[in-house]
């Protein structure tokens, strides 16, 4: 009974779609007497199965970033929720002492290089006296073992400068990646010391889903790399995933971590998305989503018959990924977008791809 009101409040929105139906006579030749618009025949097809879960968007990078030398914050250049570039300086701190610790140590350096050269020439005199026995080899013996040491001294002042130069590179922090400021740990004005906390950030170029698997499907997609997230009806597919070798042991479910591309999409970290499993490939009658109409939650397609177009209502499953079908035709109105029929429809018969031209021819002839 609920079937018929349904069916009648259909014919009666859409104007003009009383005619009787006859599933068990069908003629090509009356078909295309009736109606321009292009039919397609309903067929099952193969596509993918899919088990959908919940899951939640994170950052594959995100970093604290903290002080790896002492000094007192001189400056903070950018603010929570500003976009920087990798590379971009973010912290500087007050470098006067570090700088000081430099100058000390090129000069250290400076002083034991003049010395170095005094003891190599020095060295070379030494030989040349030794080659004509006007040097003892005792003596050739204490100037080598002296360059030896001044050549030491250098390296070692060397090493000095460096981690001095290392410790005033330290006062100005640069930032790894691209991303976004998400804390800031200190501010202008504090002092901070080695591994003090400054600043928190994420970078939006690569997002990774979440997710926690039932461990009845952990065995069946062990091996599978193609998973998909499903955001506000857009596909967008995995690049890595990792399945996690233990369960939890309180929910006994696996955890799935699926990476994925985000340059350019509206995702952030922390939003719901759907993550789609491939468990197999099932049948499916499918037609696309131009030959369906719509009024409110009913829904229904115009079959061809040799009585001409017949309105019918039809129970809507999912949208299906259209390139996962194996499709016999090549509208490009059909290949745009499928959509799965679950009930209202039969294998081998004759629908119109787009409802509303119909709809629009029948009030034209009218």
């Amino acid at each position: 009974m609920k079937i018929l009101i349904l069916s009648l409040c259909l014919l009666m929105t859409f104007s003009g779609a009383s005619h009787a139906y006859d599933s068990n006579e069908t003629s090509d030749k009356g078909r295309n007497k009736r109606s321009n618009n292009e039919t397609l025949r309903v067929a099952y097809k193969a596509t993918q199965n899919w088990f959908q879960l919940e899951a939640t968007l994170e950052a594959v990078n995100e970093s604290t970033l903290s002080a790896q030398t002492s000094g007192r914050i001189e400056a903070i250049y950018f603010d929570v929720n500003d976009y920087v570039k990798k590379g971009a300086l973010l912290v500087k701190l007050r470098d006067k002492t570090q700088k000081a610790s430099l100058k000390r140590a090129n000069a250290q350096l400076n002083q034991y290089k003049a010395e170095d050269e005094v003891r190599q020439l020095e060295l070379i005199r030494s030989l040349t006296l030794f080659t004509k026995d006007s040097l003892s080899k005792r003596k050739l013996d204490s100037v080598k073992a002296q360059a030896a040491s001044a050549a030491a001294a250098v390296k070692a002042a060397r090493a000095l400068q460096e981690q001095a130069q290392e410790q005033l590179n330290y006062t100005q922090v640069h930032a790894p990646y691209s991303g976004i400021v998400k804390t800031l740990h200190k501010q202008v004005g504090e002092s901070v010391s080695p591994g003090s906390s400054l600043m928190t950030g994420l970078s939006l170029d690569q997002l990774r889903a979440v997710a926690y698997i039932p461990q009845r499907l952990a065995p069946q997609i062990n091996q599978q790399k193609d998973f998909q997230i499903i955001h506000e009806e857009q596909i967008i597919a995995a690049q890595k995933v990792t399945l996690f070798p233990y369960a939890n042991a309180e929910s006994h479910s696996f955890k799935v971590r699926v990476s994925i591309n985000s340059q350019g999409l509206n995702l952030f970290p922390g939003m719901w998305v759907k993550l789609n499993i491939p468990t197999g490939m099932k049948r499916i009658l499918s037609v696309p989503i131009s030959a369906i109409i719509q009024n409110g939650e009913l829904s229904g397609v115009y079959v061809n018959t040799p009585n001409g177009a017949l309105l019918r209502q039809v129970r809507l499953g999912e949208r299906v990924n259209s390139e996962a079908i194996n499709s016999e035709t090549k509208n490009s109105k059909a290949q745009n977008g499928q959509i799965e029929i679950l009930a209202g429809l039969r294998e081998g018969e004759y629908i119109f791809i787009d409802a509303y031209s119909q709809l629009a021819q029948q009030g034209s002839e009218e």
